[in-house]
């Protein structure tokens, strides 16, 4: 069945072809817009660049026309006079001028635009003009002519209209006969400026100038005063359309741009044309700004012609890629089910061979292996469950059922005797001297032997026995339904069929034994822990009788109040470890020839329930029969290096228990915790007793030197309350030797004690080694031990075992 592809935390969803082709789109329509501003922006510079230069040309271009004006008058001036050459000698100048102008004056006006022509006399009048309807000269120009009769002077006059006036002084028979002034109109010069350039041209005047305003505008501002323009009908509404503009740039020569009707004109000053005179250019620029507006236009069309067929692109490539990515992700839920073989084939296929590999095939492949590695997991995992609900009920090392199995089917068992009131048996076996084989031919013979039980008791029993490993050398079989005769039976069987088993290692030969305790149910006892431990006292009265012997339990049995003393006492160590009721005790020990605190020793107390302090010679033997002892052990060195880590200068002696000498962690689980709390290994000493010591020879003498080796001292505990002996002594790696209480405390009364001490003292200080008294409580027995060259000592005088806190004031007296 197809799955779903679940859209988590947004409600919205958007593809992500879509995503990319918005951001793309907006990319694009970013460059484009940038690009199609920059081309308008270099249009319009590339545009203003022309203008300028084309600003700067026509301005030359009118100047040059006014002073070519000027010239041709300077030219005429001297040639109007000549004029009348073939007519009779006139009297004077001024005749002579006359018949010229009456003779070929219309051809001034038609050839050289010469429009009018004055004789001013030297005095300032005016004599004669020509034609006569002409009106008299400014009286500005004739006002110059009379400061300076004999100087050339032009000028450009507006008033109605703009003319050109030359004034050339002549001479008559040698000497200055008056001046010749010649006007023309400035309209033949624009209508010039207008062919060369097509620019519409206007003559103004500046604040300044000698002019009046213009009759036929007389309710126009002087900047809209305009004496002479070309094409007045076009240009004037483009003029006064920039009225307000022009206002500002009166004085400027800033070129304005506006639209008027459908076109696009630019406007601008060429100041002081003359003195007092400007002339405003107005170019029609429609056809550029036209070109400007369909570059940039092109450029948008172009910019989107390119959007939309890149978005076509896009949408072409990812559409293949995006559907194998939508197939991809919804084949993945298929691993949530382990559904493994149906994603392998629903998974998308790569694209065209011919193609080179990418992300897409990348995930696809990487997808595919994280589908055959989930499978194996999924296969090791569920063979990893399968072994561990195995193993939760089954002991590894003999393949029987363990104790939590055993308690299980012990239940309905038990509930189904009780129910159909029939009658059962419980046979609790321990193997004899198990240790012993343990110690002597190592762990691997030891399990070897438990596997032979183990097969042994799947021979003798029925398919409906249970059959189950409790823990280390202890087995128990269950006959569902028997009677005491069957029970009994069945332990001889089994008793048989284990003696059976001889394990050979290394030239030693272990014949196998059991100790079976028998217990009826539901008879004597109607739960498990009931009839457990009354399996168990059975069985310590099996092991009383000797090896490889059976016992039924009896109510009558005088063990059973010891039985339940040792259960009592294992729940209370067990509740002692667990919630921390075991707590260290010091009792220092004293330099005997100084008198100096040298070390302390560390003592283990226990705390009850109702806080009463209960000493290590109640729970001590029990923890080393129940096999709690090891953890005791792991408890007082842990603490005890805690302890040390907060006091830096704290040397300690630790107790060991005798399992220590069989226990093959303590040295790791020392290094370990030397390590975790970086304590010098010279302030830890450890004692075990001579007893413990003796009994496991080989053992000892390994854990010593291996501790030795860290850096530890050792000390060897009640030295001469066995049966320790001079070459034991050797043997062993002591390094201090503390010799046994009963030996001290009567020490000033008893003259043999003296002679024991004074000889091991003796003994031991040969061999190199310090030597330490306990139980000295008066201060005759420390002088007797000064006297006698003891090391150190240690006893209710110097100090007895409190509290690290008290045993620090002790310290500090």
């Amino acid at each position: 069945m197809d799955l779903p592809i679940t859209r988590q935390g947004h409600s919205r969803y958007l593809s992500l072809r879509w995503k990319s082709l918005i951001a793309l789109s907006l990319a694009l329509v970013l460059v484009n817009a940038s690009l199609a501003l920059i081309a308008n922006v270099q249009l319009a510079n590339q545009f203003e660049l022309q203008q300028g230069t084309v600003r700067e040309q026509q301005a030359r271009q009118l100047r040059a026309l006014v002073e070519a004006g000027d010239q041709e008058m300077s030219k005429l001036a001297s040639l109007v006079p000549l004029l009348g050459a073939n007519e009779p000698p006139a009297r004077d100048l001024q005749d002579q001028i006359a018949q010229s102008l009456d003779a070929h004056g219309a051809l001034l006006d038609l050839e050289w635009d010469i429009r009018s022509v004055h004789w001013v006399l030297p005095d300032g009048t005016t004599s004669l003009s020509w034609p006569s309807d002409r009106p008299m000269l400014p009286d500005s120009l004739l006002g110059r002519l009379a400061q300076d009769p004999e100087r050339t002077i032009d000028a450009l006059i507006c008033d109605s209209e703009c003319r050109q006036y030359l004034a050339t002084p002549l001479l008559w028979q040698g000497s200055f006969a008056g001046s010749l002034v010649l006007g023309r109109s400035l309209a033949d010069a624009l209508l010039n400026f207008h062919t060369l350039t097509g620019a519409e041209v206007a003559i103004s005047w500046s604040d300044d100038g000698d002019v009046q305003p213009s009759p036929l505008e007389p309710q126009s501002p002087a900047y809209l005063q305009f004496p002479a323009i070309t094409y007045p009908e076009e240009t004037l509404p483009i003029l006064r359309s920039a009225a307000a503009a022009l206002a500002k740039t009166n004085a400027q020569g800033t070129p304005i741009s506006l639209q008027h009707d459908a076109g696009w004109f630019e406007i601008f000053r060429i100041p002081s044309l003359v003195p007092g005179i400007d002339a405003l250019i107005v170019n029609d620029i429609s056809a550029q700004r036209e070109a400007i507006r369909s570059a940039t236009i092109g450029s948008v069309l172009l910019g989107i012609i390119g959007l939309i067929l890149s978005e076509g692109l896009l949408l072409a490539i990812m559409k293949g890629p995006l559907y194998r990515l939508r197939d991809l992700a919804s084949v993945l839920p298929l691993l949530a089910e382990n559904r493994y073989a149906d994603l392998r084939n629903r998974l998308p296929s790569r694209g065209k061979m011919w193609t080179p590999n990418d992300e897409i095939d990348l995930m696809t492949g990487t997808v595919r292996s994280l589908t055959d590695r989930m499978e194996d997991l999924q296969r090791d995992r569920e063979q990893a469950e399968a072994r561990l609900v195995w193993l939760a009920n089954h002991d590894p090392l003999t393949q029987l059922f363990n104790r939590r199995r055993f308690n299980d089917e012990f239940k309905g068992i038990l509930e189904r005797a009780m129910r159909f009131q029939h009658q059962g048996a419980l046979l609790f076996l321990d193997l004899d001297q198990f240790k012993d084989v343990n110690d002597l031919s190592g762990h691997q013979i030891g399990d070897t032997l438990l596997q032979r039980v183990a097969d042994q008791l799947r021979l003798v029993s029925q398919p409906s026995d249970l059959i189950a490993r409790l823990g280390g050398d202890e087995f128990a079989l269950v006959l569902p339904e028997g009677s005491e005769d069957d029970a009994r039976a069945a332990a001889e069987t089994i008793q048989h069929a284990i003696h059976s088993i001889l394990l050979q290692e290394k030239g030693r030969r272990h014949h196998a034994s059991a100790s079976i305790g028998i217990v009826m149910f539901p008879d004597q006892g109607t739960t498990i822990g009931q009839l457990m431990a009354n399996a168990d006292l059975a069985m310590y009265q099996a092991k009383e009788k000797g090896r490889g012997r059976w016992y039924m339990f009896c109510e009558e049995d005088q063990g059973k109040e010891e039985l339940d003393a040792r259960v009592q006492w294992r729940e209370e160590i067990a509740q002692a470890l667990e919630l921390g009721r075991f707590e260290l005790h010091f009792q220092p020990i004293i330099e005997v020839a100084t008198g100096q605190l040298h070390h302390m020793e560390v003592l283990l107390r226990m705390c009850n329930a109702q806080g009463e302090t209960i000493y290590p010679n109640r729970f001590i033997p029990v923890a080393e029969r129940t096999g709690q002892i090891r953890a005791i052990d792991r408890w007082v060195i842990d603490n005890a290096l805690a302890t040390m880590q907060q006091h830096d200068n704290l040397r300690l002696s630790i107790n060991l228990s005798a399992s220590a000498m069989d226990d093959p962690l303590l040295l790791p689980d020392l290094r370990r915790l030397l390590l975790r709390y970086q304590i010098a290994p010279e302030r830890i000493a450890f004692e075990v007793t001579e007893t413990a010591a003796i009994n496991s020879l080989a053992n000892a003498t390994r854990l010593m030197r291996g501790m030795q080796k860290l850096g530890c001292r050792f000390a060897l505990d009640d030295f001469g309350s066995g049966y320790a002996s001079y070459a034991y002594l050797r043997q062993l790696p002591v390094d201090d030797v503390k010799i046994d209480g009963a030996f001290i405390r009567d020490l000033a009364r008893n003259s043999e004690d003296r002679i024991f001490v004074k000889a091991i003292t003796d003994m031991v200080h040969g061999m190199g080694k310090c030597v330490i008294a306990e139980f000295v409580e008066s201060t005759e027995i420390l002088m007797i031990l000064k006297g006698m060259g003891v090391d150190y000592a240690q006893g209710y005088l110097i100090g007895a075992p409190t509290p690290l806190t008290r045993a620090e004031n002790l310290r500090n007296r």
